[in-house]
């Protein structure tokens, strides 16, 4: 990736918290690649539960919102264009259509319900439609968002969404983790943003 040599990719790489352990995000282990290209991809799954508060029913529309609500919080956070988003993602895959797969059905289902570590080979179906897209947008990693689902009860109730970083080069898992979002019986707009806000905490903080 132009701009990014093997000796800074190692360092970034000796930042990033790996594996197991660090499934709970802490700090701002995606920073190293704050001046990278990255394709940050649509939610790809809703984990179904009758007594959440997202229904299967009204999934497209949240994962919308939620998409949408990532790119911006991200952006403002000073990456603006250099990241694409879930938007310019689609828009591409529509331009390139015989090309590209759908980006919010890539095959990531290899990476929900399990724990996974830094170094293990990415699902092939997923690399093999992660592939074109990020060729086309000249970036080598993918942040996915793999999973919403929900955690807790009661007034302890709050989302859980899975974020897994991958090497589209060598098709290898660089980083993931469950991030949590805030305690609410809803899953509202002020939820979704308060959600999207975390995840740029990821990448530079506020």
């Amino acid at each position: 990736m132009a701009g990014f040599s093997g000796v800074a990719f190692a360092i970034a790489l000796a930042a990033l918290p790996f594996g197991p352990d660090h499934a709970e995000a802490q700090g701002e282990p995606l920073a190293p690649f704050a001046g990278q290209k990255v394709s940050v991809m649509p939610v790809q799954f809703l984990r179904v539960d009758s007594t959440a508060p997202v229904k299967p029913q009204n999934w497209a529309s949240v994962r919308r919102e939620l998409d949408d609500s990532i790119g911006v919080a991200i952006a403002e956070r000073g990456i603006g264009k250099k990241w694409a988003y879930a938007a310019d993602i689609e828009r591409m895959a529509k331009r390139n259509a015989v090309y590209v797969s759908d980006p919010s059905s890539l095959g990531a289902g290899g990476l929900r319900n399990r724990a996974l570590k830094a170094g293990e080979p990415a699902p092939p179906v997923l690399i093999n439609n992660l592939r074109p897209m990020i060729a086309l947008g000249d970036s080598r990693f993918s942040l996915i968002p793999v999973e919403l689902g929900f955690a807790g009860s009661g007034v302890e109730r709050h989302a859980v969404l899975r974020l897994v970083l991958l090497d589209g080069r060598v098709g290898q898992i660089v980083w993931y983790a469950d991030l949590p979002g805030v305690a609410s019986a809803s899953f509202g707009s002020a939820d979704i943003g308060a959600l999207a806000q975390r995840i740029a905490d990821l990448v530079v903080s506020r």
